[in-house]
Parts: C-alpha cells; sequence; structure tokens
C-alpha cells in the first residue's frame, strides 16, 4: 500500500551528487504516520534536500521503513553510505527529568505516569547538555533494529531533544516557544534564560490549541499581552489556528533562520520552520 505514497514536499538541488554521499550527513525525522529526511553536503555546509511523507498507512514499523527505503531508493540513496545519520524521533512519548533526580532503573516510571507505551516500545535517555536534565522517551523496537541493523552507527535523538536545546542557547528574559506537529504541539517556556516549563498536548481543533496554550501560560503566571510566543514546525502564518492564538495572544513570531549552514535554493519556498529540526540537528 506504501508503494502508491507521494511526498507533500520534495525538493533536491541540482547539484546534489549520489557519487559523493560518503560527504553528506543524513537526518531522518519519523513517527507512525510520516517521516521526513533531509541531506547536508558537510564539506560546504549546505542543505541539498528534503522530503517530507504523511500518510494514515505508514501505521506501523514496517510500513513506515519499507516507505522511507522506497523513498532513499527513489533518489538512489538507498544502499549509499553516508558521512553520519541522525535519526529523530518524533514520537511524543517522552519525560523531562531533573539531572539530579534522574534514576536509569526508573526509567518506565517516568512515562507511565503520563503515558500508556505500547507494546513493543524500548526505552532511552540522553542528556541534555546546559539544560540540567534527562530526557526518557520510549520508541518502536521493531523500527530501532531495523535502523540499526541498515545504519550501524547511526545516532538516534528526540524530536523535543532538538527543540529545547536550540531553544535555550539563545537565552530570553521570558518567551514561550511551540513545536507543531499534525495533532500535537510541544511547548517551552523560558525564564530569564532557563527552562521554566515543557509540556505536550494534543489538539484536535484550533480551539483545543488555543485553549491548551493559553491555559498553559495562565497557570505559569504569563499574559498573552506581554509575554512574546515563538512558534515553529508544521504550521504557517496565514493559518486559523494563528488567527485564533493572535486574539490571545499580542505578539507572534516564527523562528527565524539565523544563516548558520547555507540552504540550496531549491529549498527557497519551503518555510523555514518546516525543517527547523532537521537543520537544528545538524548544526
Amino acid at each position: 500500500m506504501t508503494a502508491s505514497l507521494n511526498p507533500y514536499i520534495s525538493k533536491f538541488d541540482e547539484e546534489l551528487d549520489v557519487e559523493k554521499s560518503s560527504q553528506y550527513r543524513m537526518t531522518i525525522q519519523c513517527a507512525l504516520g510520516g517521516f521526513s529526511f533531509a541531506l547536508l553536503d558537510d564539506a560546504s555546509k549546505t542543505l541539498l534536500g528534503l522530503e517530507y511523507y504523511q500518510s494514515e498507512l505508514l501505521n506501523s514499523s514496517d510500513d513506515l521503513f519499507h516507505a522511507l527505503e522506497r523513498a532513499l531508493e527513489a533518489k538512489d540513496l538507498n544502499h549509499k553510505e553516508f558521512k553520519s545519520v541522525t535519526c529523530i524521533i518524533d514520537e511524543r512519548y517522552n519525560a523531562l527529568v531533573p539531572q539530579a533526580l534522574y534514576n536509569e532503573a526508573a526509567q518506565s516510571q517516568y512515562l507511565d505516569f503520563a503515558f500508556q507505551v505500547p507494546n513493543r516500545y524500548t526505552l532511552q535517555a540522553e542528556l541534555l547538555e546546559g539544560v540540567g536534565c534527562y530526557n526518557v522517551f520510549a520508541w518502536s523496537k521493531d523500527l530501532k533494529d531495523k535502523i540499526m541493523a541498515k545504519w550501524k552507527h547511526a545516532q538516534v535523538t528526540h524530536s523535543s531533544s532538538v527543540f529545547i536545546t536550540s531553544v535555550m542557547q539563545k537565552p530570553e528574559d521570558h518567551c514561550v516557544f511551540v513545536n507543531v506537529r499534525n495533532r500535537d504541539f510541544d511547548m517551552l517556556i523560558q525564564r530569564e534564560g532557563k527552562l521554566s516549563f515543557f509540556n505536550n498536548f494534543r489538539f484536535n481543533t484550533k480551539d483545543d490549541f488555543a485553549y491548551f496554550l493559553v491555559f498553559a501560560m495562565e497557570q505559569n503566571g504569563l499574559s498573552g499581552m506581554d509575554t512574546p510566543v515563538c512558534f515553529t514546525g508544521l504550521i504557517l502564518p496565514a493559518s486559523e489556528i494563528v488567527d485564533l492564538c493572535g486574539r490571545y495572544v499580542r505578539d507572534l513570531c516564527f523562528m527565524e533562520d539565523r544563516h548558520e549552514l547555507k540552504v540550496s535554493k531549491a529549498l527557497e519556498d519551503v518555510p523555514y520552520q518546516y525543517y527547523y529540526l532537521h537543520y537544528q540537528s545538524f548544526r
């Protein structure tokens, strides 16, 4: 069934040369329901390509992985060696634990408090440098086995880890940052340059989205009249969600490219926030 899938974003530089794959770094962002991959030429520090897939057909680890292989095969990349491969897990099963309180033996307890983690999921934890906490997350063991069998030296991180560490590298007095997916979003509050709050919210409508955002701000003593909210992820300025949030938050903005890497002209019409996590993973 996945053979009929078409990407909703597919942009590649004309200079992309699969025979130079050993100097390319690849990031793969994946969760049940969709995946994307991006390529960076490490020699020129240029983002060369990006491809996104989203479909309800990708509802198992097998379907997801086979669709990824077919997408790479279509670009003659499936059997190539890369300088590095990073897999960004985009599942919402994660919890932050203060470094001083972290206990590896208690990993499952951290997630059981908030989630019913599916069977055959494996646990992983990573220290967020400069933030002072561990990010404990769960992802499909079947997918992990397939990824590690194909790319033995692949690095694995969680999307929220990339989001948090990238945001915290630029201290703000007080600001709310939001990373949007299809039906959920991560929300981070930064106060005096420190991580003050982080959580994930599921939403079905624009009203759900605005309610959770404003409620969490109020619970943390913040007002939309004097606290900016900065978006990234799968959202556009001209969207119903942004319009509605604008009724309650005076200062809405989007993450901006700091030009730390070059971006191919082929990607000029792709909003930066769409590939923000890939970009930050390459830095």
